[in-house]
């Protein structure tokens, strides 16, 4: 079939495209052509046929409202390139977006192989592509489908891509036609992306060897030192700064815990090992281990249980750390005089926890971002930061790891709780009624 057997056809199928955008492509509706003048660029890109005689309705509406012309101005000015080709595979429509992205004019390209648009190593294989998609496929095939194509600009340049693909038939003749967009931009963010991650991920094995060897030594050493023999001889100044000394030393350790946990946890590595446990030795320990930090901010914190708690599937070192996060971030931002309680029930094969305090609560615009890394919730007139702002990203991770779900209720001036769900070794009988 000859090219000019074939243009006619194209400049005059404007009823076969709908307004719709080009993306939304289908089947041609089987109808006669109708002759249209339009712009320099002609041509539309299949519409898919209306579901119902309603739908059918407004679109002849639409068509009677905005005119195929200007319909093939807006292909003209597409910022994507939209290109169709005949059986013979040569180009018959190309737009000013195509033009842009490839280099080429559409008078250079007008009648020649659309293979001259592809990288060398690609054009044995296109053909049987494409005319193995025309038999195969009854619809369009939309951007995100495929793997990536590759084109290639006139300057030489290859560049990626993803494109759309639809195949129509106009006076028995197959016309192919596609919609490609240049994903050179993303694809430069997204190595520059995965270089920054690979960089940072490299910084965080040296910070894991090359400050967590020295930060536990110092913790041994302060340690040796406040429960040696020598202690009770040392004068009461030296065994307070030794004790402070070994506290930031421990503070240092979870800090970079924390941030390796953020990276675990960011590459999809947060490991956990569930186990059948009790959830009580749990609780009571994660209270007792921040009752200081409680009894030093003046607030009070306390535990109200089950009667009968039930046997917990989680890894218990991780609940250990959950815990410790969400029940010492609650003490933190808890005045003095204030209270912070942990308390749970029974749900449908989980355990549902929460913390509650009587702070001074989040207000609703933060809300959304208290799980987001290192983010500090303005409290009040206060723009002290307590800690690095991992705590509760972590909390999150260590739940959603479980399969449980955690979420936060808020009110200013009130204070606030933090709901979470642990799964249950086995899920309880439901009595018959």
């Amino acid at each position: 079939m000859s090219l000019s057997a074939v243009r006619p056809s194209v400049g005059r199928i404007s009823e076969h495209f709908s307004p719709l955008p080009y993306s939304c492509v289908g089947e041609t509706p089987d109808r006669a052509p109708k002759e249209v003048e339009g712009p320099r660029h002609r041509g539309y890109l299949p519409g898919r046929m209306p579901k119902n005689s309603a739908e059918a309705a407004d679109r002849a509406a639409m068509h009677q409202t905005l005119s195929p012309a200007l319909f093939s101005g807006l292909l003209a000015i597409a910022a994507d390139a939209v290109i169709a080709v005949d059986d013979e595979l040569r180009i018959i429509f190309f737009n000013e977006g195509a033009e842009r992205i490839f280099g080429w004019d559409a008078s250079e390209v007008g009648g020649q192989y659309l293979e001259m648009l592809l990288p060398a190593r690609f054009r044995a294989a296109h053909r049987g592509h494409v005319h193995g998609f025309g038999e195969a496929h009854g619809r369009a095939r939309v951007m995100g489908e495929r793997q990536q194509i590759s084109g290639l600009r006139k300057s030489g340049e290859e560049f990626p891509a993803e494109a759309a693909i639809q195949r129509i038939e106009i006076d028995g003749h197959n016309i192919y036609a596609a919609v490609l967009r240049d994903i050179s931009a993303r694809q430069r963010a997204e190595d520059l992306l995965h270089k920054a991650i690979k960089a940072r991920d490299d910084m965080m094995g040296i910070v894991s060897h090359d400050l967590r060897n020295p930060a536990n030594a110092v913790k041994m050493l302060a340690l040796s030192i406040v429960e040696g023999e020598a202690s009770d001889t040392l004068p009461d100044y030296v065994m307070e700064r030794v004790t402070v000394i070994g506290q930031a030393a421990e503070q240092i350790d979870a800090l970079i815990q924390d941030l390796l946990d953020m990276t675990r946890m960011e590459a999809g590595r947060l490991v956990v090992s569930p186990k059948e446990v009790d959830i009580v030795p749990l609780i009571q320990r994660s209270i007792e281990a921040l009752r200081p930090l409680a009894d030093a901010g003046g607030v009070t914190l306390d535990a109200t249980l089950l009667p009968s708690p039930p046997r917990m599937l989680v890894d218990p070192d991780r609940v250990r750390q959950l815990f410790s996060n969400v029940i010492g971030n609650a003490i933190k931002f808890t005045p003095a005089g204030g209270a912070v309680s942990l308390t749970a029930r029974m749900g449908a094969g989980m355990l549902e926890l929460a913390v509650s305090d009587t702070g001074e609560g989040i207000s609703v615009a933060q809300l959304p971002y208290v799980f987001d890394r290192f983010f500090q919730a303005t409290r009040g007139t206060r723009a002290a930061r307590h800690g690095a702002g991992l705590g509760l990203p972590i909390a999150s991770g260590i739940v959603e790891a479980h399969g449980g779900r955690i979420w936060i209720e808020s009110s200013v001036g009130v204070g606030t709780t933090v709901r979470f769900t642990l799964p249950l070794a086995s899920r309880p009988e439901v009595q018959p009624d």
